[in-house]
């Protein structure tokens, strides 16, 4: 089940009290163009989808440059001046400065841009947007996206709510949240981009054809992604042909986290890549890793899971809503030791293509993208039209 029922929606381009007008809607992330990750490019990848639906007039509005994106002015999290403020004590990660100055520098494209819908998924960037609305009289509905996740407690605070997976629908559902403002609607994510064998690929990105090579793609930090938790499980692994992609952008954490690297002498790539060398490092590997103990949702186990790789992650609430409860990745990694032993039994094991495809069936059936931009798009229409 994708979403609660839809009344009176049959995604026409009639969209009642508009007439022929097209939706205006403003899809907002501070940190795009700044950071490159799942949950700020699911931004640019609900406005490249609604580009293309009928009747709709999305813009796509970013902290820095991104194709397509209008460049709204803030303070980046990773800039001079958070840094400044980082060493002095004054901030912690910089992405609530991110996001206030991005509200400011919106502003007066808001008041020009005039948007029915405002979809964004940073919380303290929708508590201005929120506070804008009710001082200076806008007309804009919000449609908050609980990607972090902050929980229903605080996404209630407005107008609309799209939870990822369905157990978070269900909780704000019993915490009296109103079903018609609630959708359970998970993001589009990338598909392969690449047309080359993994031979070719494998040459290209200098990796032997013997290695074993397990991929993560995530931020670089050890409180959230549990990148040093990786490097352990990984240095402990037989053999020399081990190779660990770590595909992500670094975090104030990351310099201890490659000191940790060499002093356990794991053999580690550190990668920033762009979407399509993103999708051929996928191909490149044998199994995809993700060692955090809890997730909004994991876009990347979606993006691993479509590029036929077996995926090994802790058994959270997100993982068995996008994996299923009894797929056999599911290791409880909160346990010195459960990594190491399950990447060693698919270092072991003949016909890991076999998972790979298995993975990507269930992937497949459950993320359809026509299905889930169906979803999107009605919701946008009933959003307009109540």
């Amino acid at each position: 089940m994708i979403s609660a029922p839809i009344s009176s929606i049959d995604g026409s381009s009639n969209f009642g009290a508009f007439g022929k007008t097209p939706i205006k809607i403003a899809f907002l992330s501070a940190g795009l163009g700044n950071i490159y990750r799942g949950f700020e490019i699911s931004a640019s990848t609900w406005y490249e989808q609604m580009k293309s639906e009928a009747g709709v007039f999305p813009e796509l509005f970013s902290g820095a440059k991104v194709h397509n994106g209008l460049v709204v002015w803030n303070l980046p999290r990773n800039g001079k001046i958070a840094k400044l403020l980082r060493s002095f004590g004054f901030i912690n990660d910089g992405c609530r400065l991110e996001q206030l100055t991005f509200s400011i520098g919106f502003l007066l494209k808001l008041i020009r841009y005039r948007p029915d819908i405002i979809w964004l998924q940073e919380s303290t960037l929708a508590a201005m947007l929120l506070k804008y609305k009710n001082f200076f009289g806008f007309n804009y509905k919000i449609i908050f996206c609980d990607g972090a996740p902050v929980g229903y407690v605080l996404a209630k605070k407005f107008d609309y709510q799209i939870f990822l997976h369905q157990s978070a629908l269900d909780e704000a559902i019993n915490l009296g949240a109103n079903p018609s403002n609630c959708r359970l609607i998970p993001h589009i994510c990338q598909k392969p981009m690449v047309n080359a064998t993994r031979s070719h690929i494998r040459k290209a990105l200098e990796i032997g054809e013997q290695q074993f090579v397990v991929i993560c793609v995530a931020a670089w930090n050890t409180y959230h992604k549990r990148i040093d938790y990786l490097l352990q499980e990984v240095s402990v692994l037989d053999g020399d042909d081990v190779l660990l992609l770590l595909c992500g952008q670094a975090e104030a954490e990351t310099p201890y986290l490659k000191q940790l690297a060499a002093e356990l002498k794991v053999n580690v790539r550190w990668h920033t890549f762009t979407q399509t060398e993103l999708s051929s490092a996928y191909l490149a590997a044998d199994v995809f890793v993700l060692p955090s103990l809890n997730e909004g949702l994991g876009a990347v186990l979606i993006e691993a899971g479509l590029h036929g790789l077996p995926i090994i992650c802790h058994p959270h609430t997100s993982a068995k809503y996008v994996l299923g409860t009894e797929y056999p990745g599911l290791t409880d990694l909160s346990k010195p030791g459960a990594l190491h032993r399950k990447i060693s039994a698919y270092q072991r094991r003949y016909g890991l293509n076999i998972d790979g495809i298995c993975t990507k069936m269930i992937i497949e059936n459950k993320f359809d993208r026509e299905r889930l931009s169906t979803e999107f798009s009605r919701f946008v229409r009933q959003v307009c039209s109540a």
